[in-house]
């Protein structure tokens, strides 16, 4: 059956891509009449639409007022990255020992798919939009194949905060290319079931994202 999307489901996607892509700005108050007249709906999907993205901690609402963007901090991303190699660290393990099964196997051609075809098609994007995208589903590829609930829904409420930041480190001139290098290593490293050398990619991968936020990010 094809699953209807609601109003509430869409709003929320497009608030979510005008945050990450900062085509709403930090510090400004927007309203939920302000949002519904611009997208010619009723309220009531849009008051779903901030709760739900006040709970993924990308708004602050105020009552009466609105809502405003909440800003990223350097502090956040730190943490973020901390909590992802720890995750991540662990699915790319559990990705390895179960290689051998069709799920492991599909996975493994899913990043193959990512690294080889996927990324390198959105390098002519201007804007990095479906790059980021495709860079954080191979991510979360791994995190799947391992079925644990805590780890998926602990990931995509970090995700969206992350996108946020990494929108702005792949303006950085050639950072796409080497982002793209970067998850090859890994990929390589799944592949040949070296799981330290694929936790070791992982860990250098974070460092360098983190280094680059370090440079943009001004708390």
């Amino acid at each position: 059956m094809i699953k209807k999307i609601s109003y509430k489901d869409q709003i929320y996607e497009h608030l979510k891509q005008e945050i990450i892509m900062g085509d709403m700005k930090t510090g400004e108050i927007y309203s939920e009449q302000m949002i519904a007249d611009k997208l010619k709906v009723s309220r009531t999907p849009v008051r779903e639409a901030i709760l739900q993205l006040r709970f993924e901690n990308l708004v602050d609402v105020f009552s009466g007022r609105g809502f405003s963007v909440r800003p990223i901090h350097f502090f956040d991303v730190q943490q973020i990255i901390q909590a992802r190699t720890a995750i991540e660290s662990a699915s790319l393990r559990a990705l390895i020992i179960g290689l051998d099964t069709a799920e492991g196997q599909e996975i493994l051609e899913q990043m193959e798919q990512c690294v080889e075809r996927d990324m390198p098609a959105t390098l002519s994007d201007e804007n990095n939009y479906n790059f980021m995208r495709s860079d954080m589903e191979f991510h979360m590829l791994s995190v799947s194949f391992t079925g644990n609930e805590f780890f998926i829904q602990i990931m995509n409420m970090m995700r969206t905060r992350l996108e946020q930041a990494m929108i702005s480190s792949l303006r950085e001139q050639l950072r796409p290319i080497a982002a793209i290098d970067e998850h090859e290593k890994i990929f390589s490293a799944v592949r040949r079931r070296d799981t330290d050398d694929a936790i070791r990619s992982l860990v250098d991968h974070m460092i360098m994202t983190e280094d680059i936020l370090r440079e943009i990010i001004i708390d």
